[in-house]
């Protein structure tokens, strides 16, 4: 091992040791008491998606960020000064999107791809405005909210429907994944109020139990999203999960991000925090390593996020509670099956 590496690692361990000591596993009010009574990861979640993303967020070290209301940059909500139909967004959403092998290159090689004008500034304002409507109708205004988050929206929207299934967003995650056949994993409505703190740096892979490495996530910004906004940050390398894989997850307290960051920068890791125009995305394969910044605007800074897995794959034998209440994106279906729900329609198919 990497003798930087191995010294971040044992400063991490020694963090962690100090607020298991002084917390008895209890510093975290976000975890459900089920899932505080022991220190492992290895149990079913108790809680709801929401819950899980409220406690994912807690994880994140914020020990650099100095965030109140008054201290906030003045943002005001982008309008689109005209939408689709539903007939022109079919339209576009329909149309492939001519991906080269030198950026099929560089996402297998950097672990991720950033993409302009994939999809059109009226398209994602349509799009802004329905998720938000879905989210206010299931979900009262709450000041005191930093993080919002729903997912299967588009069991309730044509027009989210449009998106998640579209040929459009399917084959180009499946010729950037190089399989011949995708199916949806699900969607995520993400939403950083203003004040919102980071999100801690992970790789998807950890979390997704799904036995197939062939899974990837659309990140879809929906509006500019400046460095002030909180855009994702991306760690560019497909082997940098490994540095990851090695420090023990710790479940109460921001020991395991505060130890990533410091792996990151003591290793030189780069790192793309540049921020996103109306109309780029990213695609994100499940071992890219990430995390998102605070939200230093009084603008939300709402994000969907599709995940598309490679058709054939199963269940992993013993999902964790990394995974959330995983079972709702896939009714039915148990660890080692094969997963074929109705929530995983297949988007895109080679043979068709």
């Amino acid at each position: 091992m990497n003798r930087k590496l191995a010294k971040a690692i044992a400063n991490y361990q020694k963090i962690d040791a100090g607020a298991k000591s002084l917390s008895n596993f209890q510093a975290n009010s976000d975890l459900p008491a089920a899932n505080a009574e022991t220190d492992g990861i290895h149990e079913t979640w108790t809680g709801t998606n929401e819950q899980w993303w409220n406690w994912y967020i807690s994880l994140a070290d914020n020990n650099k960020e100095s965030l109140n209301q008054e201290t906030l940059i003045p943002q005001n909500e982008q309008v689109a000064l005209q939408v689709p139909s539903i007939k022109e967004l079919q339209q576009e959403l329909a149309e492939p999107y001519p991906i080269s092998e030198d950026q099929i290159q560089q996402f297998q090689t950097e672990s991720y791809i950033r993409i302009k004008n994939i999809l059109s500034p009226g398209s994602l304002c349509l799009l802004r405005q329905e998720l938000k409507q879905i989210f206010y109708r299931h979900h009262k205004l709450d000041p005191n909210r930093q993080f919002s988050s729903m997912e299967l929206m588009w069991q309730e929207s044509d027009i989210v429907k449009e998106f998640v299934l579209s040929k459009r967003l399917g084959k180009l995650a499946a010729n950037l994944l190089q399989v011949s056949s995708v199916r949806v994993y699900h969607d995520d409505f993400l939403c950083k109020e203003p004040g919102c703190v980071r999100t801690p740096w992970h790789y998807d892979g950890f979390h997704y139990p799904i036995a197939s490495n062939n899974v990837g996530t659309f990140w879809i910004p929906l509006q500019s999203t400046p460095k002030a906004m909180g855009p994702l940050e991306l760690a560019k390398g497909m082997e940098i999960y490994k540095l990851v894989k090695e420090i023990p997850f710790d479940k109460f307290s921001q020991g395991h991000d505060h130890a990533i960051i410091e792996i990151l920068e003591v290793l030189g890791i780069r790192i793309d925090r540049e921020p996103f125009l109306l109309g780029e995305i990213s695609f994100q394969h499940c071992l890219n390593v990430h995390a998102a910044a605070a939200n230093r605007t009084t603008e939300q800074r709402i994000a969907f996020g599709i995940s598309y897995f490679e058709n054939g794959a199963r269940v992993i034998s013993s999902p964790t509670l990394m995974s959330g209440d995983w079972q709702k994106f896939m009714p039915g279906i148990q660890p080692s099956e094969l997963i074929s729900s109705p929530y995983n329609p297949i988007v895109y198919d080679l043979v068709d």
